[in-house]
């Protein structure tokens, strides 16, 4: 009982706290009014209808925040997963077809459009991210939540990551109230019935959930007509989203990431073990969730999404430095809307205007007759004959106040500052300027985009937001399952392949979820829709320079830029690829096949002759080289024999001479 009580004491005090926020609902209403043409209040209505002016509203807001809003669909590309590394690289692929199927069968990029269209007019808009509760319907529900159903910490950053608490509150039928809280039914019974038939004897002797629900609708100083509608049997149900924070331990690893150490997580002992991490201590968040209705407390859980984040995503468009107030483009728009209504309420009204100057005997018909005569075109006034003075009698009807062309002057520019104050110039929303080239034209438009650059940072980062909680969904399914078969679509022009997640083959897991290091980024969004078109003539400009072959092999690039529906370009990658010959064979009809292997046949036997001619050359030219190193031995032999021949000259002449003369005859015969 006493938890109960807690409970409900926190969702008074967050009420309580949502009641001293600045006010700025009823003026992003009032936006939101004049943007769909309720731009003049019942009571303005009313003084026009007295006074007999026209009841005129020319609605100029729309179509300037339409054109903002067009872009937006003209600029939006998809999500997809990146891997760290390329380690990771086929994880990343099959999560992001995972990623992309769950958020086109939840119509994410139909809730981003409709929370950009209020981030735009209003300053903020809501986009809720969950499980889809009926199992006949999409994987994830992906909606958008109107403003005036969500209540949050005023504190937060744009990307709630210091929220303390988020409440939503809606009506549900009893019905549904019933079905969605089975336990509550006597709870959901007696707050529709306004605790009538409550048994007031049996209160203090019971202590079960219908008597302290009792007990808290007693202590409950809110009024009930902001939880309870018993005329059409509805009650108010919160939703209540907040904060604890708890002791834990961190674990931080050599690449920077951190997790939440888990005791029975086999993966953080094994880092523990590993001592490859860092051990930190420290104070954790935790989001739990809390259910009311109307003043009493349901239930009160850990919160039942895979990440510790809030389902619900805030499109923010500016906030007021001071006070924090969210604002968009619709805000400095209300005043010059009101002066284009007013002018041209006041022109409309000149122009049917009349004032008669008259004597009293000027005519014998009455004031309401006359003024009825007078305003009609083909009226007739019959005037007094009996009355004889000077002059005859007075009688002067006048139409204009010569003050309407300065009421038409100011009309006008106010149409001009409609678009002013919010930084949007003819060029972005198609219409004719002082611009004439075409270079001209791009650069007023990237002004115009230039100029909504914080509303479009703020949409992209909440656009990402909305696929990082798509993304814990999908890692949580899979992190437990083994051996999952994704289909991964080939690039333009490419087959598609196919990849196994937590791949288990004889106890070695690879391309496992849990350890991959990924993220969820957006692509490059183009701020206007020229973008594409100056790329491609860019490249087309640069194609022409290139040579003749260069040029066949650049057009997948300029195919790939083109801003034409996916089919159309890859019936234009088919195509260049059949002139270049980069066909791929299963794209091939029979003849097409049949063509390709007979030139294959054919370019195989010029390949070879050419090869048999070059080998020839080659025998040629390896004969001549045998011939020149035998001339060329030869020679040195001759050369060395020639050497020898005379070194054995020399000696033989040395040895000579080193011999003397033989004795003259007489002297031998003395000896």
């Amino acid at each position: 009982m006493a938890d109960d009580l807690k409970h409900s004491m926190r969702l008074h005090k967050i009420l309580q706290e949502r009641d001293y926020q600045p006010e700025w609902r009823g003026l992003a209403s009032r936006c939101h009014q004049y943007y769909d043409g309720n731009q003049l209040d019942q009571e303005v209505i009313n003084s026009l209808k007295a006074k007999k002016l026209p009841i005129l509203i020319t609605n100029l807001m729309q179509p300037a925040i339409n054109g903002v809003l067009g872009m937006e669909a003209r600029s939006r590309t998809d999500w997809f997963v990146r891997a760290d590394d390329d380690e990771f690289r086929e994880v990343a692929e099959g999560l992001n077809v995972r990623l992309n199927e769950g958020l086109r069968t939840g119509k994410a990029n139909q809730a981003c459009a409709e929370a950009y269209k209020a981030q735009v007019i209003s300053g903020i808009g809501w986009v809720e991210v969950k499980k889809n509760s009926n199992s006949l319907g999409s994987k994830y529900k992906i909606s958008t939540v109107h403003r005036n159903e969500i209540s949050f910490d005023w504190r937060t950053a744009p990307d709630l990551n210091n929220c303390s608490w988020l409440l939503r509150e809606r009506w549900v039928d009893k019905d549904e109230a019933e079905a969605f809280f089975p336990n509550q039914q006597e709870i959901i019974k007696h707050s529709i019935g306004q605790w009538s038939s409550f048994d007031m004897d049996d209160f203090y002797d019971k202590g079960d959930t219908l008597s302290q629900a009792y007990r808290e609708y007693q202590y409950s100083t809110r009024d009930e007509k902001e939880w309870i509608l018993p005329h059409r049997d509805m009650v108010k149900v919160y939703e209540l989203y907040y904060r604890v924070w708890t002791p834990g331990i961190v674990l931080r690893s050599e690449d920077g990431r951190a997790v939440v150490y888990q005791e029975d997580n086999p993966i953080h002992n094994a880092m523990v073990v590993s001592g490859r991490v860092k051990i930190t201590k420290c104070s954790v968040p935790s989001l739990r969730l809390s259910w009311y209705i109307g003043p009493h407390f349901v239930k009160d859980m850990a919160s039942p999404h895979p990440h510790n984040m809030y389902p619900y995503v805030p499109f923010f468009g500016a906030r007021e430095d001071e006070t924090g107030i969210p604002y968009g483009l619709g805000r400095s728009m209300l005043s010059p809307q009101d002066e284009i209504n007013f002018r041209r309420i006041r022109l409309t009204g000149d122009l049917n205007y009349k004032r008669i100057t008259m004597d009293d005997d000027a005519t014998a018909m009455s004031d309401n007759d006359l003024r009825q005569q007078v305003h009609q075109a083909d009226g007739i006034v019959k005037l007094n004959g009996a009355g004889k003075r000077e002059g005859g009698a007075l009688f002067k009807v006048e139409s204009d106040q010569g003050i309407g062309a300065q009421q038409f002057q100011i009309m006008q520019d106010a149409k001009m500052l409609i678009q002013d104050v919010a930084g949007i110039y003819n060029a972005f929303l198609g219409k004719e300027g002082g611009a004439q080239s075409g270079v001209a034209i791009n650069s007023l438009v990237e002004q115009g985009a230039t100029t909504l650059a914080d509303i479009n940072d703020n949409y992209n980062n909440a656009r990402q937001m909305v696929g990082e909680l798509v993304m814990a969904h999908e890692v949580e399914e899979m992190t437990e399952s083994r051996n999952i078969q994704i289909m991964v679509p080939g690039k333009l022009g490419e087959k598609p392949k196919q990849v196994v997640l937590n791949n288990d083959q004889d106890g070695e897991m690879t391309n496992a979820i849990a350890q991959a290091k990924t993220q969820v980024v957006l692509g490059e969004i183009q701020q206007s829709p020229g973008y594409r078109a100056q790329v491609s003539q860019m490249l087309m400009d640069f194609i022409s320079k290139l040579p003749g072959d260069a040029q066949m092999a650049g057009l997948g690039i300029f195919v790939d830029q083109l801003d034409v529906p996916e089919e159309k370009r890859i019936e234009l990658m088919k195509l260049v690829q059949k002139f270049t010959g980069e066909i791929d064979p299963e794209d091939m009809t029979p003849e097409q096949q049949a063509q390709m292997q007979e030139q294959q046949q054919k370019q195989k036997e010029m390949d070879e002759l050419q090869m048999r001619e070059v080998m020839l050359k080659l025998e040629e030219l390896a004969a001549k080289v045998d011939k020149a190193k035998a001339d060329a031995q030869y020679t040195r032999e001759r050369a060395e024999s020639e050497d020898v021949d005379q070194q054995k000259t020399k000696m033989e002449i040395e040895q000579a001479a080193a011999v003397p003369p033989p004795l003259p005859d007489e002297w031998q015969q003395a000896i």
